[in-house]
């Protein structure tokens, strides 16, 4: 059986100008004024007919570009692309409609468009409309519709000229549920009937759900090719480390606001401890153990009002608990001094594990807020096996009826 698309080498550049008289004066100069961006980088990739194929990656990565390519929107740099069949593509919610027109004349304009015949559209114009779902809209300009109803129609179109390939780029971001739905269910038809898909989502559950394969494309290059949950796993750990670059990228630009705005000459804090229940310094703790720490802050102007708060998150940053930032259990003092403050998490119930705690004073405003723990590390033994997760549920259960 042939395969339903084939790339080769495929690569596209884009000319990247400075300044826009730059593109002017590049016509009459043999002086290069722009730089090369690589929107794609030497793909080869073959599909097979009858495959649902999740095209993950970040914005910017490729995706959209390697769709146009393969529609034809665009063409390559270098490299080609081969298609076995008919495609029928939703890239953009506006895609080939034409705002003043009403959805019933546009139904024709991206008939047409596909190389479909009228008399061809005729009969599957009720199919259309009764997918859309739209009403009385269809005889309106396209322009009074909503980006929802856009999606309706446009998706109504894609699916019901019976292509061989079809593409959607997140144009299921939008809409209701039920609608949402619906497309769901006439791919997977699309799919039973041995059709090929090629599906663009930020939705991960959604292509876990729906795509058989997977590609992943990171800054225009194939990272990874084959089976959904294969391809998942590496994508969803590539994914929580930019996560982390990104928050570690905003707390180090953070720290800079600290200093260029000289929030030590307003308040300082030191001798930050975890404290076990006797009062000694530990990163330690048993299982069920009350869980203290103790720090100083030194207030060198008076504020309106202070309040303390802490975060506990896991080992990946994610958070677990989040304490009041204004609850009046929470309030210190704003007075010009040096103050100490000792809090006890109480039996905290969490299972044995890393933990990261981080901790903040702030005014009632929001405006100042000064770190006193910064993902201050520690850990919860046990020496018996309690559940899995992060925090102990108590629980009880009566047998019999």
């Amino acid at each position: 059986m042939e395969p339903s698309i084939v790339i080769k080498n495929l690569t596209k550049i884009y000319k990247i100008y400075g300044r826009s008289w730059h593109r002017v004066a590049d016509l009459f100069t043999n002086r290069k004024r722009y730089r090369d961006f690589y929107a794609l980088k030497d793909m080869t990739l073959t599909i097979p007919k009858g495959e649902a194929l999740g095209i993950l990656g970040k914005n910017g990565a490729g995706k959209s570009t390697l769709l146009k390519i393969i529609t034809g929107v665009t063409a390559p740099t270098r490299g080609e692309v081969t298609v076995n069949g008919s495609i029928s593509a939703l890239l953009e919610l506006t895609s080939g409609f034409d705002p003043e027109l009403s959805g019933m004349e546009n139904i024709y304009l991206k008939a047409l468009a596909m190389g479909i015949q009228k008399k061809d559209m005729d009969r599957q114009v009720d199919k259309i409309l009764e997918f859309a779902d739209i009403g009385d809209y269809i005889h309106q300009p396209v322009r009074t519709y909503s980006s929802g109803m856009k999606s309706r129609l446009g998706f109504a179109i894609s699916v019901n000229v019976d292509p061989d390939v079809l593409i959607v780029d997140e144009v299921l971001a939008v809409g209701d549920d039920v609608f949402r739905l619906k497309c769901i269910e006439k791919m997977e038809e699309f799919k039973d009937q041995g059709k090929t898909i090629l599906f663009v989502s930020h939705s991960l559950f959604t292509v876990k759900s729906f795509c058989n394969k997977c590609v992943w494309i990171k800054d225009g290059q194939m990272m990874e090719y084959g089976p959904t949950e294969d391809v998942m796993v590496r994508y969803e750990t590539y994914l929580k480390e930019e996560r982390a670059k990104e928050r570690e990228q905003k707390r180090l630009k953070s720290d800079e606001k600290l200093v260029v705005m000289g929030k030590e000459d307003l308040l300082s804090y030191e001798n930050f401890q975890l404290l076990d229940p006797k009062g000694e310094p530990t990163t330690r703790f048993a299982y069920g153990q009350d869980i203290s720490f103790s720090f100083d802050y030194h207030v060198k102007k008076e504020f309106r009002d202070l309040y303390w708060c802490f975060t506990l998150r896991d080992a990946e940053t994610n958070e677990i608990y989040g304490s009041p930032k204004q609850s009046e259990h929470h309030q210190v003092s704003p007075e010009p001094g040096i103050h100490h403050i000792r809090a006890t998490i109480k039996k905290p119930g969490l299972l044995p594990g890393k933990y990261l705690l981080s901790g903040e004073l702030r005014d009632s405003r929001g405006a100042l807020h000064f770190g006193y723990a910064n993902k201050v590390p520690f850990e919860v033994e046990s020496d018996v096996f309690l559940g899995t997760g992060l925090v102990y549920m108590d629980h009880e259960y009566e047998n019999g009826v």
